[in-house]
């Protein structure tokens, strides 16, 4: 019964990694596929896990798949990489030809079998739509049709779309806001699950919930069901907000200052005076707040705690940075373990922790750093400033560098995790 017992939990935890990895990644990918599509760009692909295709679907000019590795998703833009870089000069590409004589399909000899063969020579799929390729007949120069299909295998395909329809041909603006609603969606996500975990355990409000007998607050009058609008002036609006109130107000040289509260209650507003006790050097006057699980109530608490946390999370990359604190830094493998410890608590603790990956997912993208979404936002304020954008194959590399530097210090970073957890 007990390796039964470990199988069962160990088989939820599985599940509960794959889910929050992939709903993070997944919601941030849609979140650029969706405005991609606002604002006219092609989206090829949109995927759910990476590696080969368990089942897709193509609606709307976009393949939709469901891949074998569950873990996250990505999305394809039209224009984000030149076009022609997937041809480059010198190579042999097999294309057929429509009606008009435009190439209708690209891709390797074995992808389409039967096809004319030829070798590149001059490419333009962002502006002219033209290739020219050297043939049996000699040097030939061939219009490129809208939509024509680039083979990936011989079930699979993407399109080349002209320029009004790729990233590079859409306005900075538009480009940055594509780029930026990644990271907004993990935002909005982590709001939405803090939110979400708030209704289900409740959040303290500014009503009296119960009052300590023989406490400074008993002896003030109050009484649960009083609403507490202001201390000493200061208005409050949450229960944090009152205990920083009192414990600033309270005391002053290690001794209590009287508080005047102003008091909501059923027979209206009324004003009490309430003097602090001090408790471990404290002031405190004794009553407990009243708990919520009213949406009203418990979404605003989970945006409040999203910017709380937004804030202490680049505080955090701001000491990492500076002060090289790259041991409290998590890979994926450390991550897992987290959420694996939170399967033991329940499902809401699973909840917490994927709103805190969501956040974390969003501002670590925004990191000005190439193949990161801030990397990409980097170079677009280069180009906002410069007028002009910066050479794509040059921002491509830069990017390839970036990506290459990225993923070794994830290893390294794995590495770590897996020698500390196991």
């Amino acid at each position: 019964m007990p390796i039964l017992a470990h199988l069962e939990f160990y088989a939820e935890a599985a599940v509960a990694i794959v889910l929050v990895f992939g709903v993070c990644v997944t919601l941030h990918e849609f979140g650029h596929f969706y405005v991609a599509k606002r604002c006219g760009v092609a989206v090829p692909v949109f995927a759910i896990g990476f590696g080969p295709k368990i089942a897709s679907v193509v609606r709307g000019g976009t393949e939709y798949s469901l891949r074998l590795i569950p873990l996250g998703g990505f999305v394809q833009l039209a224009g984000e990489a030149p076009q022609e870089s997937w041809f480059p000069i010198g190579q042999s590409v097999a294309f057929e030809l429509d009606a008009d004589g435009a190439i209708a399909a690209l891709g390797e000899p074995r992808d389409l079998p039967g096809a004319r063969v030829g070798v590149v020579r001059d490419v333009d799929l962002t502006d002219a739509m033209t290739m020219a390729l050297e043939t049996d007949a000699g040097l030939e120069r061939f219009r490129v049709k809208d939509g024509a299909r680039v083979m990936l295998s011989r079930r699979s395909s993407i399109p080349v779309v002209t320029k009004d329809r790729q990233m590079i041909g859409k306005p900075l603006w538009q480009r940055a806001a594509i780029i930026l609603a990644g990271p907004i969606m993990n935002l909005i996500l982590a709001g939405v699950l803090f939110s979400a975990v708030n209704t289900y355990t409740g959040v303290p409000t500014t009503t009296v919930g119960h009052v300590e007998p023989g406490t400074p607050a008993a002896h003030a009058g109050l009484v649960p069901g009083d609403t507490i609008l202001s201390v000493d002036g200061r208005a409050i609006h949450s229960w944090a907000g009152l205990v920083n109130a009192v414990s600033q107000e309270g005391a002053r040289n290690g001794h209590v200052e009287p508080l005047v509260l102003e008091v909501q209650s059923r027979e209206g507003e009324r004003t009490v005076v309430v003097t602090p006790h001090l408790v471990s050097g404290q002031p405190m006057i004794g009553i407990d707040a009243e708990i919520s699980h009213n949406p009203l109530h418990t979404v605003p608490a989970g945006f409040s705690a999203l910017i709380r946390d937004i804030a202490m999370t680049i505080q955090g990359y701001v000491g990492l940075f500076v002060h090289h604190q790259f041991q409290t830094l998590s890979g994926p493998v450390g991550i897992a373990h987290v959420i694996t410890e939170q399967v033991r608590f329940g499902i809401w603790n699973v909840v917490a922790v994927t709103g805190a990956l969501s956040l974390g997912l969003g501002l670590f993208n925004l990191l000005p750093i190439p193949a990161l979404d801030g990397g990409r936002l980097l170079f677009m304020a280069i180009e906002l400033v410069r007028g002009r954008r910066v050479d794509p194959e040059k921002e491509g590399f830069v990017h390839f560098v970036g990506f290459a530097i990225v993923m070794l210090f994830a290893v390294v970073i794995t590495y770590r995790d897996v020698t500390h957890w196991f």
